[in-house]
């Protein structure tokens, strides 16, 4: 039976070369017959030729993957229907549990939502899989490899892999995903949809600056419970008229827009800033009063607002938590790997219109000569609780993309060495990681949101203007959060003009040393350093003044 399931699969798919394409397109009935097949090779094992030709796929229910199984799909493609409902959900191949599965070739087209395009056939929330494999708390995900797979427009992951998260618990892995490769594969423009961070609201509140096509798409899918008013301002008084009949709550804390407001749509008073947040320190059903800071002296206005002028609650919702479409599905990334242990993804070419790829709570990672050549948001993603990971030989280009490089969450063991990072908007960012090297990397030009270019730079809702980032930080995301055994070492900075510095470092660091660096281009400076021990800055060229260096701990 196993010598004779390729010849088989032939004399199945013979009368799908033959049938016209609009039929198939309108029938999408090829998951039958490609259902078939997989079934047969799951009761025998062995091999799964996919002839060449167009595959229509609905996904409303996945064609389902068996264990002990090699795909062969070179030059079959399959294709996603041409429009999609709003919030729908798509999953073409799925397999449980599963192990010794190798899938080599196939192309996966879609029609991923575009903001730069004058009409899209899906919505910004529709998520597609082209193949997802799930691990159960007690069941075995092991040895999977995925090589030489094309997409184009995939609105998901074109591979997710999952092991089984431990219930209760943030970052354990109840079982872990063991021995996964993507070798060779080449996913364009494949990932879950984003918006960037605070791009709708930029668009919502500086208006002028767009033209009709880009204020029609905000107006669109900006939420409208985020927007109050129009709300009333004289000059003189301190109220904030504005029909509040559930009361927007009085701010406790500055923290990342959580308890903040601005105000947009018309002439403010003179001594207002519009998009700048500000706090509320008094409210009824009537009026609020507002102030700079919580729990502030509320601002008593030096001229009148006009009558357009709305506010807009929460800012964190409207500016930071606004990344993903309202309803999208969970994923990201062209490449979507959770839980995961042994991960090998070496030799890809990817691009995306969100994330380009996701490894999270996953360990024993090796990510080598791969390209990234474009995202809309985050290029690389080694997301939180990720340990003993090896990133080498990759050249990582956000075309203004979110953040070029992305560490999160206590990160332990990750060696960075020999990369080529450039034309990011946000830098690289490294939360609160353990054990870390970044070692003859190259980074060029990857703070382009400061632009002040409302198509490339993005605005701060702390200030209103143009936000400035460095090209490379270190932060923590836990109060009184530590991080430690850094090492920043030979690597070159080439930055751009708005770049506000070249390396800064949060509060909370232990063992950092930054040495024997290059700096170079317009902003060649790092921030003092503050509330870090054993810090060690030496033997660095083209610092541009030892006065950058004040604050240092001795």
């Amino acid at each position: 039976m196993k010598q004779n399931l390729t010849l088989i699969a032939v004399l199945l798919f013979a009368s799908l070369n033959t049938t016209h394409a609009q039929e198939r397109e309108r029938s999408a009935d090829d998951r039958s017959r490609l259902s078939e097949l997989f079934r047969e090779a799951s009761e025998s094992g062995g091999k799964v030729t996919v002839p060449p030709g167009d595959y229509h796929l609905d996904g409303v229910e996945p064609i389902i993957l068996s264990s002990q199984t090699t795909i062969f799909a070179y030059d079959a493609r399959f294709h996603l229907p041409e429009k999609l409902g709003d919030q729908a959900r798509t999953v073409l191949f799925a397999g449980e549990d599963l192990s010794d599965v190798r899938w080599f070739g196939g192309h996966f087209v879609g029609n991923v939502f575009d903001p730069s395009k004058e009409k899209n056939e899906w919505e910004p929330n529709v998520n597609t899989c082209g193949i997802l494999i799930t691990t159960t708390a007690g069941g075995t995900t092991a040895n999977l490899t995925f090589r030489d797979i094309s997409s184009e427009g995939m609105a998901g992951a074109v591979v997710t892999v999952r092991g089984a998260t431990k219930a209760g618990s943030r970052r354990e892995i109840a079982t872990y995903a063991r021995n996964i490769s993507i070798d060779q594969c080449t996913l364009e423009r494949s990932g879950k949809f984003m918006w960037d961070y605070g791009y709708l609201w930029q668009i919502t509140v500086w208006p002028e600056d767009y033209d009709h096509r880009t204020r029609r798409l905000a107006a669109k899918y900006f939420p409208a419970d985020y927007i109050r008013g129009p709300v009333r301002m004289k000059q003189g008084d301190d109220r904030v008229f504005v029909e509040n009949s559930a009361p927007l709550p009085v701010s406790i804390r500055d923290y990342r827009g959580q308890q903040s407001l601005c105000f947009y749509g018309d002439d403010l008073p003179s001594n207002l800033v519009k998009g700048r947040q500000y706090f509320v320190v008094e409210s009824n059903a009537e009026f609020i009063r507002i102030s700079n800071e919580p729990k502030g002296d509320p601002i008593r206005f030096d001229s009148n607002a006009g009558p357009e002028t709305r506010l807009i609650h929460p800012l964190f919702r409207a500016h930071l938590a606004l990344f993903a479409p309202k309803g999208s599905g969970r994923g990201k990334g062209a490449i979507d790997l959770v839980g995961c242990e042994g991960v090998i993804v070496r030799g890809c070419r990817l691009s995306a219109l969100g994330d380009t790829m996701h490894i999270q709570k996953s360990r024993n990672i090796v990510f080598s000569g791969n390209q990234i050549t474009g995202s809309r948001m985050g290029a690389f993603f080694l997301a939180e609780f990720c340990s003993n990971a090896v990133i080498t030989g990759n050249t990582i280009d956000g075309t203004n993309g979110s953040r070029v490089m992305s560490v999160e969450k206590s990160c332990e063991d990750v060696t960075i060495v020999g990369n080529t990072f450039r034309n990011g908007g946000r830098g690289s960012w490294i939360n609160q990681p353990r054990n870390f090297i970044l070692a003859n990397n190259i980074f060029i030009n990857n703070t382009t949101k400061g632009e002040r270019d409302p198509r490339r730079g993005r605005r701060s809702f702390r200030s209103g203007d143009y936000e400035r980032y460095a090209e490379l930080y270190f932060t923590t995301y836990e109060p009184d959060g530590s991080y430690g055994n850094v090492t920043v070492s030979g690597n070159v900075f080439v930055t751009g003009k708005e770049a506000a510095h070249a390396i800064t470092f949060a509060p909370g660091g232990d063992t950092l040393v930054v040495k024997d660096n290059i700096f170079r281009g317009a902003v060649r400076t790092i921030a003092p350093v503050k509330g870090c021990t054993k810090v060690t800055i030496d033997g660095n060229m083209g610092i541009a003044s030892p006065d950058d260096l004040v604050g240092l701990p001795q």
